[in-house]
């Protein structure tokens, strides 16, 4: 299951990339960095159970726990490999709350709400095609996004370091803001973009398969 998101997104992206072989950027390398909202994701639900000495279980209590939302830095390298294709690697940083409502007490303890700060960091590479043929206007281009990265979370405290993996897939537009013709600045420009996240082996309560979703807003430059 771990490999079918990356696989699928692979499959879109680079056939949608190759029809469309024109330089949609000026410069072959690029920076950029710039902020990131990531939105508010379930993380799973768990029953605490006990066991009594004639080998019966029965629930002391159920929790359900969520990720709330969170703003974030990201900051990313790109190389260009062909006309429509790009290479990059980034990393961000994001501090969302988890939250846990514990209710349903057996010993009819009132619902109550626990939250802690979790440090997050993340480590990705990703292929993005810039899709030239439908750009709009003589600025603007779109692009499709996909990839695979770190995971890294550390609860407040410190107490508890987690890992895993984190497979990504989005898209957005580039907007040219400069041009710099022969100069070793080639270009610069603002870009925003969507994707969803899915992770694995981190942070999880149960298998089930959650798509976190996060937009971002980054200035770059290309050289």
């Amino acid at each position: 299951m771990n490999r079918w998101p990356i696989g699928i997104l692979f499959g879109l992206l680079v056939p949608a990339a190759v029809e469309g072989q024109t330089v949609a950027l000026p410069g072959r390398f690029e920076v950029g960095a710039g902020g990131l909202w990531a939105a508010p994701v379930s993380v799973g639900a768990a029953d605490a159970t006990e066991t009594a000495p004639n080998g019966t279980r029965f629930r002391l209590f159920s929790s359900e726990s969520s990720l709330a939302s969170a703003p974030g830095l990201e900051g990313w390298v790109g190389f260009r490999l062909t006309p429509a294709l790009q290479l990059e690697g980034s990393a961000s940083h994001a501090a969302p709350s988890l939250r846990t409502r514990i209710r349903s007490d057996a010993e009819g303890i009132p619902d109550l709400t626990l939250a802690e700060t979790v440090n997050q960091w993340t480590i990705e590479a990703a292929l993005v095609a810039h899709l030239a043929r439908w750009r709009f206007g003589t600025r603007s281009v779109p692009f499709l996004s996909a990839g695979v990265g770190y995971l890294r979370q550390l609860h407040e405290g410190g107490t508890l370091v987690e890992t895993g993996r984190v497979y990504q897939g989005g898209g957005g537009v580039s907007v040219l803001l400069k041009r710099s013709g022969e100069r070793r600045l080639k270009s610069a420009g603002l870009r925003v973009g969507a994707r969803g996240a899915v992770r694995t082996g981190s942070g999880r309560f149960d298998d089930r398969v959650r798509i976190a979703p996060r937009v971002d807003v980054s200035m770059f430059l290309r050289y």
